[in-house]
């Protein structure tokens, strides 16, 4: 057994796992090698829906742990659901990429900062103990503010009135009233929450110019019509959702998978969703939709999730195809990189040197 453990590459992408077998089928130092099992299916087969890599761990992780237990140590909003059926999960291994989606350290924390103002209370259903919403508490006026989930979300603000119509902490609660709408009613085209403020603000920036300076995922629409937003008020409290600095990085992270192209379809200048291998994205990753032997490196828009990226074609070729006899790979990025890359006559039109046209010619 070697020391490291390597991608089976003489499988199929879809039906294959990480080997630690000797002798080596490839030169050492032609394909990448990590420390354990699990490091190589994570950054090889990141995105394999078939899960044959994971499969062959020796403890194979579940991919449906209870709610109350579950596998992984944090928790995520489900995007697979409609917002309103929705909850939090721990399963593994996760469905996206790393810092594409907010993650909590508790169910409860994710199920306030993702579904906090979810009427059907479906997240919070699914605590190990629900809270209840009928606690007994003295009347008056609050010091924090609440959304209000007795009223429809889109008539609905913010309250500070006592008794609480709900348990203690199992809705969000904030320090201003400002804060409470900002959070909780964000998307609220309507406008209530905000116009309730002493000094309401305007509720109609635009999305081209926005008001803010970080852009973000927009978690309102369905992942595969989204894109990002830079809109205020913030419809999330800080660090309950990624930001970033341009629209193109939020795109890029939070949609870097997303075959309809919308997020990119909305930037100033969108890119093309075909460009030359020569452009498209700055990173440059492997064609697993090509046979192994005949692929080579790719930067086109979008960047398929889970899949493993490389500042260069070079090193894309040297990590994803360093076993690839026929050098499909290495021969696009340099056509004078060998015998294979083509015919004497291309070899000579490609002003190689005449050495190797020479050898190519014997």
């Amino acid at each position: 057994m070697a020391g490291f453990w390597y991608p089976d590459y003489e499988t199929a992408w879809s039906d294959a796992g990480c080997k630690n077998e000797m002798p080596l089928p490839f030169n050492k130092g032609d394909r990448p090698e990590y420390a354990t099992q699990l490091e190589c299916c994570k950054a090889a087969y990141g995105g394999q829906a078939s899960g044959k890599c994971l499969s062959e761990l020796a403890s194979p992780p579940t991919t449906s742990p209870t709610i109350a237990g579950g596998v992984g140590l944090e928790w995520y909003p489900d995007y697979s659901k409609a917002w309103s059926d929705a909850g939090c999960k721990n399963e593994l291994p996760l469905p996206f990429t790393p810092n594409s989606r907010p993650t909590y350290a508790t169910q409860l924390e994710c199920c306030k900062g993702a579904y906090g103002g979810q009427s059907s209370g479906k997240c919070l259903s699914e605590l190990a103990s629900p809270p209840t919403a009928s606690p007994t508490m003295a009347g008056g006026v609050g010091l924090l503010w609440y959304p209000d989930y007795e009223t429809a979300w889109s008539d609905a603000g913010c309250k500070n009135e006592l008794p609480l119509p709900f348990a203690e902490n199992s809705r969000p609660t904030y320090d201003s009233h400002l804060e409470c709408c900002k959070a909780a009613y964000g998307g609220q085209s309507s406008g209530k929450c905000l116009s309730e403020l002493a000094s309401p603000p305007t509720t109609s920036p635009t999305v081209a110019g926005g008001v803010g300076t970080e852009w973000y995922p927009d978690y309102s629409s369905s992942w595969a019509d989204a894109g990002c937003l830079n809109t205020l008020p913030k419809p999330f409290n800080d660090g309950d959702r990624p930001v970033y600095a341009t629209q193109l990085e939020c795109c890029k992270a939070a949609y870097g998978g997303q075959s309809s192209g919308k997020c990119l379809s909305e930037l100033a200048s969108p890119p093309t969703t075909s460009p030359t291998q020569s452009g498209g994205t700055s990173v440059w990753y492997p064609d697993y939709e090509t046979a192994w032997t005949d692929a080579s490196c790719i930067n086109v828009y979008p960047v398929p999730s889970g899949r493993p990226t490389y500042t260069t074609q070079t090193e894309c070729c040297s990590g994803a195809y360093g076993g690839q006899t026929s050098q499909v790979c290495m021969c696009a990025v340099d056509p004078c990189h060998s015998c294979k890359c083509g015919s004497v006559a291309d070899l000579t039109s490609a002003n190689c040197p005449q050495t190797l046209i020479d050898n190519c010619s014997r």
